[in-house]
């Protein structure tokens, strides 16, 4: 199965977002992806915008759907705002649009950016709503597992997406330029290698209009960790083909993710001095 990872440099333009989206979605399905991949905050990255909330029916998820069915490829939207009921805090949502041009599935993003360095303060929660639940997409025989960008520093995460079938790990990301050259392809490898599944990571790139600088490097990783296409700067998206055999070969040679202890770590740490 043939997968698209899409590179954007998005702006506070969502209807330049959406014609750069539509057209690489045209391209990948030219290319003869099964699947695009978008990042996070694909059709609007700037400052919190009220304005720029969609619902389901919106001019992004429209716009998308449409393009979809006519190509008869699937989507990974990966990361917008959609409301939630707090006109002030949207949810981050990834959609699945599936190659009919209907919503599958809605994954709201769980962990909240936080960081506070020098150069960089940032709190998602501030206008973010949380979610609450994992989700998976069974599509052509593989089942996809959804997160965004800052789900990545937490493994527990991706430790149940395994445990309820999940073969590919979907990591869409504006990840900061500060943190990422540092832990983003350790981090995506040990997704990979955690969870014996690949792992695909399609990213924002340069800074965006709110002065927040993404990392980019859009990366696709097997389930032995191995990288196996990694977007250059400006790269507009990079292919790479899925095989259930690669599982196959993973899953039989190493079970460590059914070799897990529970009950051990559930149970008091023993605290012991040397120093007395």
């Amino acid at each position: 199965m043939r997968v698209a990872l899409a590179q954007m440099s998005s702006g506070p333009d969502r209807d330049a977002n959406l014609d750069r989206m539509a057209a690489t979605l045209d391209r990948a399905a030219d290319a003869g992806a099964e699947l695009l991949l978008l990042p996070e905050a694909c059709a609007y990255r700037g400052a919190p915008s009220p304005g720029l909330v969609e619902e389901r029916d919106g001019p992004t998820l429209s716009r998308l759907r449409s393009v979809a069915a006519a190509r008869g490829l699937a989507v990974l939207v990966g990361g917008m705002w959609l409301a939630s009921g707090e006109e002030a805090r949207p949810y981050n949502a990834a959609v699945f649009v599936g190659p009919t041009g209907r919503i599958v599935a809605e994954y709201r993003k769980v962990h909240l950016f936080r960081l506070a360095t020098a150069e960089v303060t940032e709190d998602e929660g501030e206008y973010t709503t949380p979610g609450d639940r994992l989700v998976t997409v069974a599509y052509r025989g593989l089942s996809f597992g959804l997160s965004i960008c800052y789900d990545l520093r937490f493994p527990e995460l991706y430790r149940s997406l395994a445990r309820s079938g999940a073969d590919v790990l979907c990591v869409p990301s504006n990840f900061s330029a500060l943190t990422g050259a540092a832990h983003w392809e350790p981090l995506l490898r040990a997704r990979a290698i955690e969870n014996l599944c690949y792992v695909l990571a399609p990213a924002q790139e340069g800074v965006g209009d709110d002065g927040f600088a993404a990392f980019g490097q859009s990366m696709a990783v097997d389930p032995w960790g191995r990288v196996l296409a990694r977007a250059e700067e400006g790269t507009e998206f990079v292919t790479v083909d899925l095989d259930p055999a690669t599982l196959g070969r993973a899953r039989a040679a190493l079970n460590a993710p059914n070799e897990t202890a529970p009950a051990v770590y559930d149970r008091p740490v023993a605290r012991e001095r040397a120093d007395d």
